[in-house]
C-alpha cells in the first residue's frame, strides 16, 4: 500500500505568543506544505528519505530511544506506539516540501503533522483521521510535551484543520472554523536564522510573570478577564521589567477576541482587520521586541507598496513577515525583495489530506 501525506504550514493572523498563555489565537493554513509518501512493507522498521536537507534517518518502529533533541520522526512513532495507534509493518518514505524551514512558517509542524497522518493511515486507523483534531493532539504531544517545550498548540491544530481557525485551549480545546474570506497574501522570508526556544523562554516568563502581578492588583483570578483598561489602572503595580509584557498580553487578547468577531462574517470588514493587524504589529514590535529591523523593513515596504497590512509570521526574531494585499500582490513582492526579504506568493489552504493507494485503486482516507 502506497501513502500520501500533506500537511501545510501556516499563518499566524492574530495571537502570537498567546496560546501558551492560555489566550485564543486565530491563524490560517496556506497553501505551501510537506508531502511525505511511501510504502507500508517489511518488518516494523522506519526507512524515511529527507532530500530537502540531505538527510536519512532509519529507526525501528516503535524506536526505543531518541538519537537527538527534537527528533520529531522518533517522537511521532513513540507517542503512536504507547497510545496502540502503531501499526505491526514497516514503512519506506520520502519527504518534500515547500514551506521556508526555520522561518516561523511552520514546517516542523507541518512534518509532524503529516507524519502522524501517515502512520496512522499505515496503521489503518481511519477513525483517527476523520477527526483533524485528534491528529493535532497527537501531532501536538509529539512536537511539545515530549520535548518538554514552551510551544502551544495552534501550529498543530492549524495544520491539520486548514482553513481559517480560531483556537482556544482553556479551559478546555475548542476550535473554530472561521467563514471569513481572505485572499492574496505574501510570504516575505528575511533570511534571518532565529532561536525560537529561547524566544519563548523569555516571552513565556515575561508575559506569565506581568500578567501575575498584574491580576493580584487587579483582583482578577481568570486572565482572561483581563483588559486593556484594567491594564491602564493597575500597570503600575507591575514590576517596570515585565511591565510593557504584561500590557502586551493583554491589548494582544483584546484584538484576537475583535478580529474573530470581524472574521465571523464570510465578507468580513477588510478596513478593521487591517486596523487590528497594523495595531498587533506595533505590540510585537515595540513591546515584545521581536520584529527585527530587516522585517520592520520588509514590512513598511509592503505596506507602502499597497498592502492592507502586515506582520510577524511566528516567535519571531528573525525568520518570516507575511502582507496581505488583495489585487496589489505583484507590487507587493517586489517592494519585499528590495527590502531584502525573499517574497513568495501565498494564499490559504487545506489542512491535513491523506490518501491510500492499493493496487491501481486509491482511495481518500481523509
Amino acid at each position: 500500500m502506497t501513502i500520501t501525506a500533506e500537511a501545510p504550514g501556516r499563518i499566524c493572523l492574530f495571537g502570537e505568543h498567546q496560546d501558551y498563555l492560555g489566550f485564543p489565537v486565530i491563524a490560517a493554513a496556506i497553501d505551501r506544505t510537506i508531502v511525505i509518501q511511501g510504502d507500508v512493507k517489511g518488518p516494523p522498521r522506519a526507512l524515511v528519505e529527507l532530500p530537502d536537507i540531505g538527510s536519512r534517518e532509519e529507526f525501528n518502529l516503535p524506536p526505543e530511544h531518541y538519537s537527538r533533541s527534537r527528533d520529531y520522526l522518533r517522537s511521532c512513532a513513540r507517542v503512536l506506539a504507547r497510545r496502540g495507534l502503531l501499526g505491526p509493518a514497516g514503512v519506506h518514505a520520502a519527504v518534500r516540501g515547500n514551506i521556508p524551514i526555520q522561518a516561523g512558517a511552520s514546517s516542523s509542524s507541518a512534518l509532524v503533522v503529516a507524519w502522524t497522518g501517515f502512520l496512522l493511515a499505515a496503521a489503518g486507523r481511519s477513525a483517527f483521521l476523520d477527526d483533524p483534531m485528534r491528529v493535532a493532539e497527537l501531532a501536538y504531544t509529539a512536537e511539545v510535551k515530549e520535548f518538554g517545550e514552551n510551544g502551544g498548540r495552534m501550529d498543530h491544530y492549524a495544520s491539520a484543520c486548514g482553513g481559517v481557525i480560531y483556537l482556544e485551549c482553556e479551559p478546555r480545546v475548542n476550535c473554530e472554523s472561521l467563514p471569513a474570506c481572505m485572499k492574496e497574501f505574501v510570504l516575505g522570508d528575511s533570511g534571518e536564522p532565529k532561536d525560537t526556544l529561547k524566544t519563548l523562554a523569555r516571552l513565556n516568563r515575561g508575559q506569565n510573570e506581568g500578567l501575575r502581578q498584574l491580576m493580584k492588583a487587579a483582583h482578577i483570578r481568570d486572565r482572561r478577564e483581563l483588559t486593556p483598561d484594567h491594564a491602564e489602572v493597575f500597570l503600575k503595580a507591575v514590576d517596570r521589567e515585565w511591565r510593557e509584557y504584561a500590557q502586551a498580553a493583554v491589548e494582544n487578547h483584546w484584538i484576537t477576541r475583535r478580529a474573530r468577531q470581524v472574521l465571523r462574517s464570510s465578507q468580513p470588514d477588510n478596513v478593521a482587520l487591517a486596523g487590528l493587524m497594523i495595531r498587533l504589529q506595533q505590540i510585537l514590535r515595540d513591546k515584545l521586541r521581536v520584529s527585527t529591523p530587516r522585517l520592520n523593513a520588509m514590512i513598511d515596504a509592503a505596506l507602502k507598496a499597497g498592502a492592507l497590512a502586515a506582520k510577524i509570521n511566528g516567535s519571531g526574531e528573525g525568520g518570516c513577515m507575511f502582507a496581505w494585499c488583495p489585487g496589489n500582490r505583484e507590487a507587493v513582492m517586489e517592494a519585499i525583495r528590495r527590502a531584502g526579504g525573499r517574497a513568495m506568493a501565498i494564499n490559504i489552504g487545506p489542512g491535513l489530506r491523506v490518501s491510500a493507494e492499493k493496487g491501481a485503486k486509491t482511495g481518500e482516507i481523509r
